[in-house]
């Protein structure tokens, strides 16, 4: 409490001090948790310290980081706050707020980076590679560094950005001071281990007062920096009751999409357009029967995970991950029970088709289909940790106040004539009700949110549920005095039963918030049509709205991305008479400037 605050346990004086609680005392909740986010930014721009300037080490620890959903940006900002609580000179930096030249001058790191689609950093992270990998490189042998990977082992280039930064950073002379620590969907273990060890290190490398215990690093008080409106987070989600449920593609579409709505009252949360909402949804209890009867265990028997004891039925149902296969848990299973056919078969796939096989595979699946006889602890450990799964959010709260809307498409499978659904679009579109509640929290993507420039042109591409951010972007334009022109180009099978929001894009345009609509509907004649190909017969008014200042969106599967990219590259090469490798320099440099801004999963 600031009633309770002493001067001799700040860094204040006795006035500062007096004016620091005349200032916040009068602060409500929403001013005070503005005035959080503002300070963490501040502290995110600048060395972040905690000790007088005078007590400073003469070198700090640089932590710096590349983010796609907020996860790496949060680990590293709670490293920075650690570090400081030490008396130890802690810098944190974004890497797209950061001049890779700068390198060289730096000689103590901690770098934490996520991958994204098929091996790639995150957007913000591209300059700092091209940079690693080029001529202008620097030789680096002054540099000490540590790389925390963050990935999904579902996919086959598991945290491969983390892996390619080690690899050009020990390829420029750079040292790690410990190996590099690579972390699943289930970051949180990994991540506090390798922010330990970094305390450690920058404690015996950098503290000026030795006097410090090793033993009091991971009980010393926390002190969060993240920028946060509300106490809600993954690790302690909000309780949101359901609104509406309703079903927005036709009977006779092949798409099962419903629009969901939810309601955040009491809650103090705020988003932005362009953010997302994490959903921790529980496997399905008929699908988790299914798996203990087959596997002949019973429900009751006890299970150790994370030193819980817990049911086997209950592990399943709330802790462990059935939905998504790994590599590892295929092989681990085709072990623990003796399937040697199913090992053998499966590692003789190529990697694109164990791929497949992952996708179209859940657990209940493979237990069916290969069933066997073993120890539910075995069981347990060879099965990830249950995620959240992640939704664009699609609507303006400037428009719908204390609600948050979503879009989302159930994920089918049927591998083995058994149809399955994925655990959170099945839940949220299969197994609730309005009144039942979920948990969840929000998910902030600064990196997507509608231009500063309120006067820039948007060009909003989207295939599917991609859609969803943009009816968030329009909604936020209607409250606007004044809008951007505005292109909406999306792509879906059928006109008639899978034009997502179709009358709300249509009033749009017709009351002249949105200047032109798009569209590829890929079934709806004998040759398919995507939005790629949209792109390239547009490619002349696609150049004249960039050369307008306009800002690119892409949403939507990644191959969908990688296609539009391509097909913006061919544009511009096509209507600037330039060659393929000096428009990729164009879209490169455009996404540098934030103007081709991409969600893509």
């Amino acid at each position: 409490m600031l009633s309770t605050l002493r001067i001799e346990d700040s860094p204040f004086n006795e006035q500062q001090l007096n004016q620091l609680k005349n200032s916040i005392g009068g602060l409500n909740p929403a001013q005070s948790q503005w005035l959080s986010g503002y300070l963490a930014g501040r502290l995110a721009e600048s060395p972040a310290t905690t000790g007088t300037p005078q007590t400073l080490p003469t070198e700090s620890l640089s932590i710096i980081y590349a983010t796609e959903t907020g996860n790496s940006e949060s680990i590293a900002t709670e490293l920075a706050a650690n570090i400081q609580q030490q008396g130890i000179g802690a810098e944190l930096i974004s890497m797209d707020n950061f001049r890779p030249a700068s390198l060289r001058k730096l000689k103590h790191v901690a770098f934490i980076i996520s991958t994204h689609g098929e091996g790639e950093p995150p957007d913000e992270a591209l300059e700092f590679f091209e940079f690693l990998e080029s001529k202008r490189a620097a030789r680096l042998p002054e540099l000490n560094y540590r790389v925390l990977a963050l990935g999904d082992s579902s996919y086959p280039l598991f945290c491969e950005a983390g892996r390619k930064l080690d690899t050009l950073l020990q390829a420029s002379g750079a040292r790690p001071y410990g190996p590099r620590v690579e972390c699943d969907v289930d970051f949180a273990s990994s991540a506090k281990t390798y922010n330990e060890e970094v305390i450690r290190y920058a404690c015996d490398s950098l503290a000026t007062d030795k006097q410090y215990s090793h033993t009091d690093l991971a009980t010393s008080p926390h002190l969060s920096l993240v920028p946060s409106e509300s106490h809600w987070s993954r690790e302690q989600p909000f309780i949101a009751e359901v609104g509406s449920i309703q079903k927005i593609t036709g009977l006779d579409s092949g798409k099962d999409v419903y629009h969901l709505e939810l309601s955040l009252e009491g809650s103090e949360l705020h988003y932005q357009e362009g953010d997302a909402l994490g959903v921790w949804a529980p496997n399905d209890p008929k699908v988790v029967s299914q798996i203990i009867e087959t596997l002949q265990m019973e429900p009751s028997e006890s299970v150790t995970i994370q030193e819980q004891c817990l049911s086997i039925s209950e592990a399943l149902t709330n802790h462990l991950e059935i939905t998504r296969l790994t590599t590892a848990t295929v092989l681990a299973y085709a072990n623990v029970g003796g399937q040697n056919q199913l090992e053998a078969s499966f590692s003789r796939l190529e990697a694109g088709q164990q791929h497949t096989y992952l996708e179209q595979h859940q657990l209940a699946d493979l237990v069916e289909e290969h069933p066997a006889q073993f120890g539910s602890q075995a069981l347990a450990d060879i099965l990830r940790p249950l995620a959240p799964r992640s939704y664009s959010i699609a609507s303006s709260q400037q428009m719908v106040d204390e609600e948050v809307h979503l879009t989302v498409a159930t994920v089918h499978s049927n591998a083995i004539g058994t149809p399955r659904r994925g655990v959170a679009s099945g839940l949220l579109n299969h197994r609730l009700e309005p009144g039942d509640s979920v948990k969840v929290f929000l998910q902030p993507n600064r990196r997507f949110h509608l231009p500063e420039d309120q006067d820039a042109p948007l060009i909003m591409i989207a295939a599917g549920t991609g859609i969803a951010p943009y009816r968030a972007f329009m909604q936020e334009l209607e409250n606007r005095t004044t809008s951007p022109d505005s292109w909406l180009i999306f792509g879906n099978p059928h006109l008639r039963t899978d034009f997502l929001y179709q009358r709300e894009w249509l009033r749009w345009r017709d009351t002249g918030l949105l200047n032109r609509i798009d569209t590829a509907w890929s079934r709806d004649q004998v040759e398919k049509r995507y939005v790629q190909d949209v792109v390239r017969e547009q490619a002349e008014h696609i150049n004249q709205w960039l050369l307008r200042g306009a800002h690119v969106y892409l949403c939507g599967s990644l191959q969908m991305g990688q296609a539009v990219q391509a097909a913006l590259q061919e544009a511009l090469a096509q209507q600037r008479g330039i060659g393929s490798d000096a428009a990729a320099v164009v879209l490169s440099e455009l996404r540098r400037e934030r103007r081709i801004k991409r969600d893509l999963y």
